[in-house]
């Protein structure tokens, strides 16, 4: 079973959609969905223009072993390569925002960022944002080119988010 592992990332496909679906399946038999649901309607009171944002969504669909997944090192990878792979438009936003709803978004937080910082391509910015969400709170990333038409707007946006989020 060893020899069906990749070297250094899985096999992923394109399903299309409307929202941009990739999957790919671990040695493991998990199968894993990651999407890019469009989301310009977040930037229609801040930005003038049409703005491609993307809300990155990443999930498993099938998990066989029905418990805790162990660590992989090839699942990171071939995340990277599914978000290069759709991040070709340089005029492309991201939003990632971190899942919450078991009480783990700073471990998902900091897997992303160090991923984003330990293989971060020269043109691509990185923002961060910590949302009140009354006694909880969201975390979120946004990611976009540093040639995007609307660059300096976003980055104001971005800044100011949490404070007009109160």
């Amino acid at each position: 079973m060893a020899q069906d592992i990749p070297n250094n990332q899985y096999d992923f496909s394109f399903a299309g959609s409307e929202q941009n679906l990739y999957y790919f399946t671990t040695h493991l038999e998990i199968i894993y969905e990651v999407k890019f649901v469009p989301s310009s309607y977040l930037f229609f009171d801040y930005i003038d223009d049409h703005v491609n944002a993307f809300e990155m969504v990443i999930s498993v669909v099938d998990n066989p072993i029905g418990k805790r997944i162990p660590a992989d090192p090839l699942t990171e990878p071939t995340i990277r390569a599914i978000f290069y792979d759709f991040f070709r438009s340089l005029d492309h936003v991201i939003i990632y925002i971190c899942d919450s709803s078991d009480g783990r978004q700073e471990a998902r937080f900091r897997k992303f960022t160090n991923w984003y910082y330990k293989n971060i391509a020269v043109d691509l910015f990185k923002m961060d944002a910590r949302l009140p969400d009354g006694d909880r709170f969201t975390l979120l990333s946004g990611i976009l080119s540093k040639k995007h038409p609307h660059f300096s707007q976003f980055v104001e946006l971005f800044k100011n988010l949490a404070e007009a989020d109160k």
